[in-house]
């Protein structure tokens, strides 16, 4: 029933599979060669700057996979302390690996998502950890002018790629088609690659969108896809779209107009489904098929891997040709779901006690809601105790809000 991803099937495994931006590719591949003997200036590092969607992290791990390196990557959109990152970087810069031919190269993907305070000092430590690394860094963001980013320009080889040319998007889009058999109008082809304005990613994912449907790749069934995109949805109508869809794919891409976000669509579906399908064995069978849905989407939250999306939300899109049965023939008055209810009367309270988690997560070596859980006795007497008080506000950097939330909680 699930399609692996074309983004997934089709990147590249060879520099030759890479296409567009050669001098970028070409200056990776030559400081990565050379490293230590390519630094200049003491730039110790890359950041390579450019768009979404144009090929920077797929170029990285592709080079190093033929050179024979292994990338240890740092998502830096994941909020961490000063130390968590120090102590990430520290493993990854000052360590050597065993399992690979060459040694080690550190990743840092999405540099933008460093945002201050949220990450307590993640950027210099970042920042102090490439001026003494043992092994080559390479930075990667969309946005190069970002303010929180600008001391590590100083420190780095600066490298840009630009968002793929439309001939270079058709050519790729071509070689898919062709080896998934599909037909094809050129012209078809030609738009995607316009209207996706150098973002290979989102080009392959149109394509792949138009292709389940079944029809030929027309310059008709793309502006019907485009079109389609001006406007979202609203719940209900997703619900019933989805439900009662004739056809699987249908029922895809109804979800995929929706706005609302998966996990809360899993719960809608979730939670109307005995509504929908009074048959116990349908029920079965759709909560089967949630359940798996519910395992990536934990798996996405965990590991930030959001090539997993497709996945969970092709499974959650639940219609009676999938479980073998007969929505009700009446329109259902869908239930709001209570988790949604109960989780927005409570995000105050967890947002505060997840930023106290993050703070102390580091120094205890805990997860985050494990160490809020077991050390919240702990912080309270610490700030209870005139000898402690001071020194433990300044060094954990706590506001006023977060001192009286640990006094109250």
């Amino acid at each position: 029933m699930i399609a692996q991803p074309w983004v997934e099937k089709y990147k590249p495994q060879k520099i030759r599979d890479l296409v567009g931006n050669n001098k970028a590719i070409a200056k990776i591949t030559e400081w990565l060669q050379e490293w230590p003997k390519s630094i200049s200036r003491n730039r110790r590092a890359l950041m390579l700057y450019g768009p979404s969607g144009v090929g920077k992290t797929i170029t990285v791990y592709t080079i190093a996979r033929e050179l024979g390196f292994e990338i240890s990557e740092i998502n830096a959109s994941v909020k961490r302390s000063k130390k968590r990152m120090s102590e990430l970087l520290r493993i990854s810069t000052m360590t050597w690996t065993l399992t690979s031919e060459r040694g080690r190269r550190v990743l840092v993907d999405e540099l933008a998502g460093l945002s201050g305070k949220s990450d307590r000092g993640a950027a210099s430590s970042l920042n102090e950890h490439i001026k003494n690394t043992r092994v080559p860094i390479i930075l990667v963001t969309n946005d190069v002018t970002d303010s929180k980013i600008r001391p590590l320009k100083k420190i780095c080889t600066l490298i840009e790629f630009e968002p793929f040319e439309p001939s270079e998007v058709t050519a790729i889009l071509k070689r898919i088609c062709r080896k998934e058999k599909l037909t094809f109008d050129e012209s078809g082809l030609e738009l995607i690659a316009t209207h996706s304005r150098g973002d290979i990613r989102a080009a392959i994912n149109d394509l792949q969108t138009i292709a389940r449907t079944g029809t030929n790749i027309s310059k008709k069934a793309i502006l019907e896809l485009i079109r389609s995109r001006d406007h979202t949805i609203d719940i209900s109508e997703v619900l019933d779209r989805i439900f009662y869809a004739e056809s699987w794919n249908k029922a895809v891409f109804a979800a995929n107009q929706s706005d609302v976000y998966p996990d809360e669509l899993l719960r809608w579906v979730s939670n109307n489904i005995p509504i929908v399908f009074t048959d116990i064995n349908q029920q079965v069978k759709a909560f089967d098929l949630l359940s798996k849905a519910s395992i990536f989407a934990s798996r996405i939250s965990r590991t930030q891997n959001w090539r997993l999306l497709p996945y969970s939300k092709e499974l959650m899109c639940i219609t009676g040709s999938i479980i073998g049965g007969t929505p009700t023939p009446n329109r259902a008055n869908y239930r709001f779901p209570e988790w949604i209810r109960q989780m927005g009367f409570s995000r105050g309270v967890r947002q505060k006690r997840a930023s106290i988690g993050q703070i102390i997560s580091p120094i205890v070596h805990m997860s985050a809601k494990k160490a809020y859980k077991e050390y919240l006795i702990v912080l309270k007497a610490l700030l209870k105790n005139p000898h402690t008080r001071s020194t433990f506000i300044t060094e954990l950097e706590l506001t006023e809000d977060l001192i009286q939330f640990i006094l109250k909680d």
